[in-house]
């Protein structure tokens, strides 16, 4: 019978590993194939040996101006804002959010601080930058902690930065050219009111905020090519139907933050939505000094991504990199019409020469046009199938070089976009952590019912594994049979998706409830999304150990009601190694539970570092669940003989 069970568990195993290998396959791959082509694919203009039809810009994200932490970084954005832009020469440049840091000196709580607003809205006035270009800022996530209301005194966005004295958080810019015009749409998805951290990660649009972003993009609809920008990626903002990727579908790209590298696992972060969309999250300027050239050359869009200092910077704009064409959103049929190699090089010193390879074979010397653009003649039909690479070789008169390598094709054959790079920007990470939760809570808290009526009867003897886990089910199922540890344990469980965890100052000078559901702060209301994540890691991090900690606990009283005079007799003939056994013992049965209430106290603790001492005081969560594992502690510890006699070995 265990057997055939066994076997039925690994077939059921095996089935949903396999769909969902099915599903992640058709979820995370976009069929370029199917979507529509451009409508001036093959059209003209052509890329060529001119000029003309280029235009390119810059974005930075997450620059996080802190009075605290990193002296130098405001100096190097200054550095940006002078060297770079006057370098590039830039029409537009896209500052995709968290301006500022707005964390506390314990890195713990979070509040919007003036000096660092006057500090970054300073450079731009030292700089003149805003004279030189236009400055698209928006809000991150950080630009909006401790914000009661967008009126309020506290957003000091609206005053120290280029765009938010227009009083707009969201807004369309068309630059204009003699060959098109290009639209750059921003997006503010910041939660209004703004909570202090940290349950201020996700993104939130409600359905007045998604039709305003539905008019601007009305507005595109004659564009040559669309760029959206914002803070959050669209996988951490939640969304109304019809949702904000069927918003912004007609921009070739979003461009955005908030991610930064992930730990340092994940520097560059690409993907594309289901319509063709590029989604291009940047690295942060906050530790990677990280910045973005872009460049729509004949409508085509190229980019690179760059550190600050490096230099040469090079991007190929003609042929495009394989994987980020957009057959619907740019006229790619234009590679195959087009007479030149196109580079732009840029350089703070003159640039001695650019060298074109094309599979792995030098091509040409790239001949000097006008500004940083570089071309060379080609024929793109002879190499009119399947993917290629070209690579440049970029030297500037001080002996700096940098090169720069990606694949290329005519006939639209694409290089795919990674895999977990999908995953991480396409995923719906609000539905994931919903699922998550409940898988945990049927784990956590929905086993000890079941647990309470099964069967303990001891297996005959067989295989090791088999019995650990038949060992562990019968302690489990003892310990959910004694009334006054089972309720509070079921109870304890089902609050945490049903009960305030936290009540007091979410926002300085306005009090509010946080539950898992949403938080009520403010006069308003935000839907929970963070809090999924932090229900599912609190039952996995605090009730499921408590559980086993206790039925530990219990099995051990048990044993020692069960042994008491087998006790007295050992302890007349102690040996000398008495003391170092008992020291094993004990760090055995209790260093599980030491390790995981101290992990709960340190928990406790960020809730008095981020929201005050009266969460601190009123966190069933958090705080009060400390002393309801030491009572159900001590319940165990003292339970009398005749308590549980009948459970006694």
């Amino acid at each position: 019978m265990a057997s055939s069970l066994l076997k039925g568990v690994i077939l059921l195993a095996v089935s949903v590993v396999s769909w969902l290998c099915v599903y992640m396959k058709g979820r995370y791959t976009v069929d370029v194939r199917s979507l529509p082509q451009h409508p001036r694919s093959q059209l003209p203009p052509y890329p060529g040996g001119t000029a003309d039809n280029l235009l390119w810009f810059l974005q930075i994200s997450d620059i996080h101006v802190s009075r605290f932490y990193d002296p130098q970084r405001v100096p190097d954005f200054r550095q940006f804002c002078t060297e770079n832009i006057d370098i590039f020469k830039p029409p537009v440049v896209l500052v995709t959010g968290d301006l500022t840091d707005a964390k506390t000196a314990d890195r713990g709580g979070s509040m919007q601080y003036e000096v660092e607003w006057r500090t970054y809205y300073g450079v731009l006035k030292e700089t003149n930058v805003m004279e030189k270009t236009l400055w698209m800022d928006i809000r991150g996530n950080h630009d909006a902690f401790d914000i009661p209301a967008l009126h309020s005194n506290r957003n000091y966005f609206r005053q120290y930065s280029s765009m938010g004295q227009t009083g707009k958080i969201s807004y369309h810019h068309a630059h204009k050219t003699p060959f098109g015009t290009y639209s750059f749409v921003a997006l503010d998805a910041c939660l209004n009111p703004g909570p202090r951290r940290p349950f201020n990660f996700f993104g939130y649009l409600n359905e007045s905020s998604l039709a305003s972003l539905q008019s601007l993009a009305d507005e595109t609809v004659q564009s040559n090519m669309t760029i959206w920008i914002g803070h959050h990626p669209t996988a951490t903002i939640l969304s109304p139907n019809p949702g904000l990727k069927h918003v912004i579908r007609n921009g070739i790209a979003y461009l955005c933050g908030h991610l930064h590298d992930l730990g340092g696992l994940f520097p560059f972060l690409y993907s594309m939505q289901d319509g063709g969309t590029l989604e291009l999250e940047l690295a942060d300027w906050l530790n990677n000094r990280r910045y973005r050239l872009l460049a729509a050359d004949h409508d085509m869009l190229s980019f690179v991504d760059v550190k600050l200092g490096e230099w040469p910077v090079v991007l190929v704009t003609n042929p495009k990199h394989a994987m980020f064409a957009t057959p619907s959103h740019e006229p790619l049929g234009r590679i195959a019409h087009s007479t030149h190699i196109r580079v732009l090089a840029f350089s703070p010193d003159p640039v001695a020469t650019v060298v074109v390879w094309l599979d792995g074979v030098r091509y040409c010397e790239a001949s000097h046009v006008e500004g940083p653009l570089y071309t060379c003649p080609w024929n793109p039909a002879h190499y009119g199938r399947g993917i290629h690479t070209i690579a440049v070789d970029v030297t500037d008169s001080k002996g700096r070089s940098r090169h720069q390598e990606h694949p290329f094709s005519v006939d639209g054959t694409r290089s795919n976009f990674s895999f977990v790079h999908m995953v991480i920007l396409q995923t719906d990470w609000l539905v994931l952590m919903k699922c998550i939760f409940v898988l945990v809570f049927i784990g956590g808290v929905l086993s000890l019912p079941m647990l309470r009526y099964c069967s303990t009867a001891p297996l005959p003897p067989g295989a090791f594994a088999r019995q650990f886990v038949h060992k562990w089910l019968s302690r489990l199922s003892l310990l959910t049979k004694l009334d006054q540890l089972y309720y509070p344990l079921l109870c304890f469980g089902f609050y945490i998706p049903i009960g305030p965890w936290y009540v007091g100052e979410l926002i300085r000078g306005h009090y509010g409830a946080l539950f898992m559901h949403g938080t009520y702060v403010a006069g308003g209301y935000l839907p929970g999304l963070k809090s999924y994540a932090t229900a599912f890691m609190q039952i996995a991090t605090f009730n499921v150990p408590l559980t086993i900690y206790l039925a530990m606990l219990l099995d051990n009283h048990l044993w020692h009601l069960s042994h008491k005079h087998d006790q007295a007799s050992n302890n007349v003939g102690k040996t000398k190694y008495g003391l170092y056994r008992q020291i094993i013992g004990l760090l055995r049965l209790h260093g599980f539970g030491v390790f995981f209430l101290i992990w709960q106290l340190y928990a406790s603790y960020w809730v008095l570092v981020a929201y005050g001492t009266v969460s601190f005081l009123i966190c069933p969560l958090r705080t009060w669940s400390l002393p309801l594992a030491g009572w159900l502690i001590y319940k165990v510890r003292t339970l009398p003989k005749e308590k549980v006699a009948h459970l006694v070995r």
